[in-house]
């Protein structure tokens, strides 16, 4: 009868055993959301870039140099007045968002970077790295992440500047179902983003998400201000070292004297740069008054994307008309830059460089040449000449 007693208190306290182990690597497999202060909650505990600062291959400064600021309405870089020219990088032609996850993506990024070198420009702006259809994507993949610190390190040895968009996680976040306009869903994104980049030089400023919809009422506006003033504070701590701005922003004509949704966020006091899109003959037209208003508040003026389609004709309009717009691509740039300019915008990034020809590609490229033309004019740097082994389209 004891020994009975002794083999069933065995079988219990094995099964005890069994039931805390199995407790414990649930524990440690699952993943819980992190509280941060009262009600700040993580989403993505298993961030990624990697947390320790990149360094670039052959980087003898350890990744550190100095970086890009501002002295009121001038962006400054090593004690002297910073201009940048610039483009998006969206490659449309290898598909989109989905070209980041792939190794061979490296290539292209090259081959974009040389491309931009033959007419002079100084900035690059990558984007959308993730895409809102695509449910199976993951924020820690690293493919990405290798992929995006390569072009950093690229553009670093080819003497470019680098617009880090980061609206990019808005998409992620609208795949998963998430709240792209809820601050916290982006603590965790942030901290790992500014940790693994604080040390880059080539980064002039981080850009985190433009274009939201005009609030309509005070109560939107004060909520959507408050995002933003959030999510600036937020990146604000993860890096201290580079500029950055809430994100460029279009629609800005429906701004109303009762709710002045962008000028409230471009004063927010971690939003370095006012940034805006050109995409509209009103939005020409309102060059005028951000620029004053940017004046007032001692800001540096970036158009951070302007473009029109190929259907509307490279060097004459084809007839067509887009957001009250009837000229060619070429005049249209032409006076996105000659506007900017005499309003002290100070950086320009137009939609978008590739090799890709098709009415509905904004893509501008040596065989668009009157938009080309116009590109080379503005530029910045001196143009390299497209020599054998250099990237042609």
């Amino acid at each position: 009868m004891k020994q009975q007693h002794m083999s069933l208190f065995k079988i219990i306290s094995i099964g005890i055993l069994i039931t805390l182990s199995l407790l414990i690597f649930i524990r440690c497999t699952i993943t819980f959301p992190t509280q941060i202060g009262a009600g700040r909650i993580v989403n993505f505990p298993s961030a990624l870039p990697p947390s320790t600062p990149l360094v670039c291959p052959n980087d003898q400064g350890g990744g550190q140099g100095l970086f890009v600021g501002r002295d009121g309405t001038q962006l400054i870089y090593k004690g002297k007045p910073l201009k940048l020219y610039g483009y998006a990088f969206y490659p449309d032609q290898i598909g989109g968002a989905s070209a980041w996850h792939t190794p061979g993506f490296t290539q292209y990024i090259d081959h974009t970077l040389d491309l931009g070198a033959q007419a002079g420009q100084n900035l690059i702006r990558p984007t959308d790295y993730w895409d809102t259809h695509y449910h199976d994507q993951k924020q820690d993949d690293v493919t990405i992440w290798k992929n995006l610190d390569y072009l950093v390190c690229a553009a670093k040895q080819r003497g470019i500047f680098v617009d880090m968009d980061l609206s990019a996680f808005a998409h992620l976040l609208v795949s998963q179902g998430r709240d792209p306009f809820n601050a916290r869903n982006w603590i965790t994104f942030f901290d790992a983003v500014g940790k693994h980049y604080i040390n880059q030089p080539s980064i002039a400023f981080y850009s985190i998400l433009g274009e939201p919809t005009p609030p309509k009422d005070l109560a939107a506006m004060h909520k959507l201000v408050e995002f933003y003033r959030a999510v600036t504070d937020e990146l604000r701590r993860a890096d201290g070292k580079h500029l950055i701005t809430a994100g460029g922003f279009n629609h800005m004509e429906e701004e109303t004297p009762q709710t002045p949704w962008w000028q409230s966020i471009y004063s927010l006091p971690n939003n370095d740069i006012i940034a805006f899109k050109t995409y509209s003959l009103a939005d020409l037209k309102l060059i005028s008054k951000i620029s004053a208003f940017a004046k007032d508040l001692g800001k540096p003026l970036v158009d951070q994307e302007f473009g029109l389609p190929q259907s509307m004709g490279d060097s004459s309009n084809t007839g067509q008309v887009y957001n009250n717009l009837q000229t060619s691509r070429a005049q249209f740039f032409e006076d996105v830059y000659s506007h900017g300019e005499q309003a002290g915008v100070v950086g320009f990034a137009f939609w978008d460089l590739g090799c890709e020809i098709r009415d509905s590609s904004y893509q501008v490229n040596p065989n668009t040449p009157a938009a080309w033309q116009a590109i080379q004019r503005h530029a910045p740097n001196t143009l390299t000449a497209p020599e054998t082994g250099k990237p042609r389209c």
